[in-house]
This record gives C-alpha cells, sequence and structure tokens, in this order.
C-alpha cells in the first residue's frame, strides 16, 4: 500500500503518509495524561504526529506560564517528550497557533494573551494596529526558534478555520486599506511574512508546514482561486508541506459528521497539490484505510490525515499494515471528542471518545493489547 511508503521532506524522512493532526483535546501539554496520549498513538504506527494548538505566547513569555522560569521548563520538558516519540518510530511537530479571538473561558487551555484583535474590527475584536501585526509576525519566528530547541522535529502554522493567519487572508474579514489588506496580495502579506522571518530564523534544515484554509463559502471569503495563489507564494516563502482544510466556513464543519462523504474535503487538496511542488495532505473524515490509499495512488494528495480515527484506536496503522482489518475499532465522527473543548465543566480523567474509553486515559487504564 502507498499508505505505507516513506516520504522526506526537507530532509525529515517520514516513515508513512500517515498523518495525526492537532487536535484539542484539552489534555495539557507536558503532564503524564498527554504524554501517555502521544506515545500510544506512534506506538500505534502513525508516522508523522502534530501536537495540538498551542499559542506562540508558551513558547517565549514567562508571563504566559505564570512564574519565571516557565519558557525554560516548558522548553526542558519538551526535549525529552520529543526524543521518547521519535524512539517509538514517529516524527513530532506542533502547530503554532495565534487564536486570541477566543476569550478565557472558550476551554482552550493556551489562548493568547492581550487584546481580542483582528484585521478589521468586528464583534468584539478591534482592528490590530501595523505594530501589533509585526510584533505576531516575531512571536511566530521566535515560537518556532524554541520549538525546534524543544527537539520538536518540524512546525505548522494553523492559517485556517478562521483563527488569525487565515482571517488576514479572507476579504470576509479583512477589510484593511493598508499594506496588509485592500487587495489579494495585501491580505497574502501577513501570512508571507510569518513565513518568511521564521525560515530566517530556523534556518534550512527545519521543515514548515501551514495548514491552509483553502475556501470559504461566505460572501468575500476564501476562493480556491484565492488559495491556490497563496500557496504557490507561501511555497517560495518557505512552507514545505501544505495541511488543506476549509477557513471560516458556517455551512461546513473542519471535523465533519458522519453525514459528511469520506474524503470530504480532498478536492481542496488535490487542487492545492496542482500548482505546488511540495507535499500536501488531504483532511477530512478519511477513516478507512481503501479511503487513505485510494487518495494516495490517485495523486490526489501526498499524505492523508487520520484525525479522529486514531483517538478511537490508536493501533489503526499497525492494524492496517499488518491486515488486521476486523480488529479495528472504527471511528463514529459524532465529534464527542469536541466535548472537552466546548465544556466549561470537563476535567483530565473524563471520557473524550465514545467507543474508546481509554483515550485521554491511558495512564489510568490498562491496555488490551
Amino acid at each position: 500500500m502507498k499508505l505505507f511508503e516513506p516520504l522526506t521532506i526537507r530532509g525529515m524522512v517520514v516513515k508513512n503518509r500517515i498523518v495525526m493532526p492537532a487536535m484539542q483535546l484539552v489534555l495539557g501539554l507536558r503532564n503524564r495524561r498527554v504524554r501517555a496520549y502521544y506515545l500510544e498513538r506512534a506506538q500505534g504506527g502513525a508516522g508523522t504526529i502534530i501536537m495540538s494548538a498551542t499559542s506562540v505566547d508558551l513558547f517565549i513569555d514567562d508571563e504566559a506560564w505564570g512564574r519565571p522560569d516557565g519558557v525554560a521548563k516548558f522548553i526542558e520538558s519538551m526535549k525529552s517528550f520529543t526524543e521518547e516519540i521519535r524512539e517509538a518510530g514517529a516524527r513530532i511537530g506542533i502547530q503554532l497557533w495565534h487564536g486570541n479571538q477566543l476569550p478565557a473561558g472558550s476551554g482552550m487551555l493556551n489562548v493568547t494573551s492581550g487584546d481580542l484583535i483582528a484585521p478589521s474590527a468586528i464583534a468584539n475584536m478591534r482592528e490590530a494596529t501595523v505594530s501589533e501585526i509585526r510584533s505576531i509576525t516575531h512571536k511566530f519566528s521566535s515560537a518556532s526558534e524554541k520549538a525546534k530547541e524543544s527537539g520538536f522535529d518540524f512546525i505548522e502554522f494553523h492559517g485556517a478555520h478562521g483563527y488569525l493567519l487565515c482571517q488576514f487572508f479572507s476579504g470576509a474579514d479583512n477589510k484593511r486599506k493598508d499594506e496588509y489588506g485592500g487587495d489579494i496580495y495585501g491580505r497574502m502579506r501577513f501570512g508571507l511574512e510569518v513565513v518568511k522571518t521564521t525560515r530566517q530564523a530556523v534556518g534550512d534544515d527545519f521543515p514548515i508546514f501551514y495548514r491552509i484554509g483553502a475556501e470559504e463559502k461566505r460572501a468575500g471569503g476564501i476562493t480556491l482561486r484565492q488559495s491556490k495563489l497563496f500557496a504557490a507564494e507561501l511555497e517560495k516563502a518557505g512552507v514545505d508541506v501544505f495541511d488543506v482544510s476549509i477557513g471560516s466556513d458556517p455551512s461546513r464543519r473542519a471535523s465533519p459528521t458522519k453525514r459528511a462523504k469520506m474524503g470530504t474535503f480532498v478536492h481542496l487538496a488535490d487542487a492545492i497539490k496542482q500548482n505546488v511542488k511540495v507535499p500536501v495532505i488531504a483532511v477530512g473524515r478519511i477513516n478507512t484505510p481503501e479511503v487513505a490509499d485510494l487518495i494516495l495512488t490517485q495523486g490526489k494528495a501526498d499524505l492523508v490525515v487520520i484525525g479522529r480515527q486514531l483517538i478511537a484506536d490508536p493501533l489503526w496503522p499497525r492494524k492496517v499494515k499488518e491486515g488486521r482489518f476486523e480488529e479495528i475499532v472504527a471511528c463514529e465522527s459524532c465529534n464527542t471528542c469536541f466535548r472537552p473543548m466546548l465544556s466549561g465543566k470537563w476535567k483530565p480523567g473524563d471520557p473524550i471518545c465514545k467507543v474508546n474509553e481509554r483515550a485521554g486515559r491511558e495512564v489510568d487504564i490498562p491496555a488490551q493489547e
């Protein structure tokens, strides 16, 4: 199966085409529980693992930890964790994120500090100043340097799902008239500057992934034609892999339910792939080995995201490779795993998956295999 062919990305060899995406389960970042959760999926055969969306402030701002040595302690703890994941056979990256439009109490443990800002004033968010934009650009590049120091094999920027990078590119959110708005080239500027400054900071030996919101079905929103142009420019700026999803889209969920067809966003990855030379990741309810391998063999993408399915069954890659299909615990696409992020009452140790009681509780419940 092409699913198990290795791939080299800027010198980083991944053993297969299976990507575990960043999924926010509110497990934290450096405790026993979250380490056990990721380690079990590395041991289960995932080739590439991306840790959940993490505020750029956590890598560079001691105040975000509430202690003077917070960043140093974080980096030190990540070094042992990333080495443990590599020893299990996977490559580990972290998704860097600026989502400070989410207020405290939203369920996210790592909301970016500062005022609620956006490209243009909307709802309860004010318009970001040029000085703030440049400061945030520096935060991304500085956080990327610290991520590399922490032992991560790569970083991914979250430029989809309506977060700040995505908002700047979307004509529905960005109404600016200065250099960071206006036409498509102005709306691309922030994302391109983030990538360019990061490439300078991390050097030529460190892969940069970019989760791109390729389309929005709303007035003035991102079109596929626009995102294809943006992807080509991001590649020139230093992006090595595109993780292709949607932007802010009221008509579609970034994590589609069982009513959506398998591989529901694969056509977006296929379109981006036609316009870039670097690898592309397909996402969107890819649950079965047949669907995953067909995407790859048809050349629609170079890697596939196996997301909620790896919450349901962390051994999915190993079982597929060994032909143990009847043993797979199938994900029901029920989105029960979203409850920790959305509920203010959830606490670590509570169930997060309808079909896998051990998910997020690997330190509490012994494995059956």
